[in-house]
């Protein structure tokens, strides 16, 4: 797709990331199981807390 092309809203994404025919080879799906595995065994940063809060009180209307 170039770059300057849109897709219309409602029109199919008919990029390799858009098609679910496409098959993810398996080295490339074990590795990103992997790294997202380690990434949610990570901890939440404080700021990102205090910001998941704030945002909590505003939609209560705190």
């Amino acid at each position: 797709m170039i770059m300057s092309e849109k897709i219309k809203p409602g029109e199919p994404d008919t990029t390799a990331a858009g098609n679910p025919s496409e098959q993810v080879p398996d080295w490339l799906s074990n590795r990103l199981r992997r790294m997202f595995t380690d990434l949610m065994d990570e901890p939440v940063p404080d700021e990102f807390k205090a910001l998941l809060r704030k945002l909590e009180e505003k939609e209560r209307g705190s």
